[in-house]
């Protein structure tokens, strides 16, 4: 394997599915209104895809810059060593320009406000990936994939898209379902940090990484893995029960595939031989994608739901 093979590998390219579900998810909210912009819409899929790879490259670097995790390839001689180092620098620098132009389109087709969002999107990268102790290494790190993906990334995509129609003032009818797929995106991507960290849990463990698997125990993480889908599930049935479809029971069709797909993971971590268990990594953060997939089709296909009859908590 080739210096630059070993590092696309190590850099997770798979994990570029949570962040294109979330935006999904995210203008499926939109939809619901038929408030969706594929301007908007698309640049916030640039910004998402390149600001995560910006991450991911970073974190790879930090680790063969400080000796720990996964390095690149033991076989690479040192030359290619320091090519590769130079190689994920470079890289995680080209797409934070990438996203921070993406992001300023978006700032200016979609509000200064979404600037505020951006700072916030990469001072919350740094601390989880970068300093002294990167957030991820701690049993805190599942906090960071859940307000990023989650709260951050679908409300964001959902109100960028809404706010292009002012004929329509704001209302909590039209932010409901971006709060509640943020749970739900939220929940879909600790899990995929989860499944990623049980990979890990050895190779952690022997690096003194207290990531939240370690902390717990692969017994007790899979329990909160399991109950994580069945939380978003029920936080999804929640949400269709109080928005007027013209199909019933097809809303919730998303979420009720994706929890199986969730225990079919689960299952397969207390049975598959610990050296397939990478397999697992795609399976969940697929899983994601096909969520926030499924439900902007739905959503598209079901179309404005009666107004008078949508609540929030009873607003």
């Amino acid at each position: 394997m080739s210096p630059r093979q070993s590092i696309l590998t190590h850099v997770r390219l798979s994990s570029l599915m949570m962040g294109i579900g979330c935006v999904f998810a995210g203008t499926a909210c939109a939809a619901i209104g038929g408030y969706t912009e594929l301007l908007p819409a698309n640049l916030c899929m640039i910004f998402v895809i390149f600001a995560q790879l910006a991450g991911n490259f970073y974190f790879r670097y930090f680790d063969e810059v400080h000796a720990c995790g996964n390095h690149i390839d033991s076989r690479i001689n040192s030359h290619s060593k320091s090519y590769s180092k130079t190689f994920l620098k470079e890289g995680s620098i080209a797409c934070a320009l990438i996203a921070a132009l993406a992001g300023l389109s978006i700032a200016v087709s979609g509000g200064w406000w979404t600037l505020m969002v951006g700072i916030f999107v990469a001072f919350a990268g740094w601390i989880t990936m970068g300093g002294n102790m990167p957030l991820l290494r701690t049993p805190y790190g599942v906090i960071a994939p859940f307000i990023l993906f989650g709260p951050v990334c679908v409300i964001t995509t959902a109100l960028i898209q809404i706010e292009r129609h002012p004929e329509h003032p704001l209302s909590w009818i039209d932010v409901a379902p971006a709060l509640y797929m943020s749970i739900v995106m939220g929940l879909m991507c600790v899990n995929a940090t989860m499944v990623y960290g049980y990979n890990n849990y050895y190779r952690n463990k022997r690096n003194s990484k207290e990531t939240l698997v370690v902390a717990v125990g692969k017994k007790f993480a899979r329990v909160i893995f399991l109950l994580n889908g069945v939380i978003y599930t029920a936080v999804t049935i929640v949400m269709c029960q109080q928005l007027n479809f013209s199909l019933k029971g097809l809303d919730i069709v998303p979420s009720i595939l994706c929890l199986l797909i969730d225990i079919y993971i689960w299952y397969q971590m207390r049975t598959l031989p610990r050296e397939h268990h990478h397999t697992l990594i795609d399976f969940a953060n697929f899983n994601v994608l096909l969520m926030g997939l499924l439900t902007f089709i739905i959503f598209e296909i079901t179309g404005t739901p009666d107004v008078s009859t949508m609540s929030f908590f009873g607003l």
